[in-house]
């Protein structure tokens, strides 16, 4: 374990052999709004510079955090998560494994399955208006399913699902569900094919995704 000796850890947060926690980072803090929790993370971990992570936090092995990134209470990793620079996770995510979420994007009260990759500057919102004293009760996590690819500066409507094997092209605004397999584009987002009609421009695979084992 290698704990860079201008980092704080807290009392209470846990971290897996091999962990690695570079300068000015923070884990184990107090959220001021919520009742004090734990940090559990495993095995070869990286908490880049300047990260600040929350009580409440838990995530698996090999669990990647870049810099100045901010991850929130509340919020549940799997295996494999990459977090880039300057990301902000709030409350209320779940996270599967292999998810890759891009530099500067923002997520909350989000359910992300496996192997899902999430563009840089993408936005989650989690309000459909102004915040009220129902919020909690009025609109559910926004869902994304396996196997899916958003693009960069993608903004997403709260309580929505995205449904496996999709693909939103970058810029997109996600207003409505999203059916498997599905590609996205426009403002507001529209299907304009679907995940088998793609193909690689650069002719070096059979087909997009072809790793993703789709149809």
């Amino acid at each position: 374990m290698s704990i860079d000796g201008s980092a704080i850890i807290y009392p209470g947060a846990t971290l897996g052999e091999n962990a690695i926690v570079e300068p000015f980072a923070i884990v184990g803090i107090q959220d001021r709004f919520h009742p004090p929790g734990t940090v559990v993370i495993g095995r070869n971990a990286f908490i880049g510079s300047r990260c600040t992570v929350y009580n409440g936090v838990i995530a698996g092995d090999d669990f990647d955090l870049s810099d100045q990134s901010t991850v929130f209470v509340d919020n549940v990793f799997g295996d494999q998560c990459r977090i880039g620079p300057k990301a902000v996770v709030k409350h209320g995510c779940r996270f599967g494994n292999r998810i890759r979420l891009g530099s500067q994007a923002f997520v909350e009260k989000v359910e992300i399955h496996d192997d899902v990759f999430i563009g840089p500057g993408t936005v989650f919102t989690d309000d459909i208006h102004p915040v009220c004293p129902r919020r909690a009760d009025c609109v559910g996590r926004t869902v994304v399913e396996s196997f899916v690819s958003i693009g960069a500066m993608v903004v997403i409507a709260p309580g929505i699902r995205i449904g496996h094997h999709s693909q939103i092209y970058a810029g997109t605004v996600v207003t409505r569900d999203v059916e498997p397999y599905s590609v996205m584009a426009g403002n507001p987002g529209k299907r304009v094919k679907t995940l088998d009609q793609l193909i690689c421009s650069a002719g070096l695979l059979e087909r997009p995704f072809i790793w993703w084992d789709a149809p």
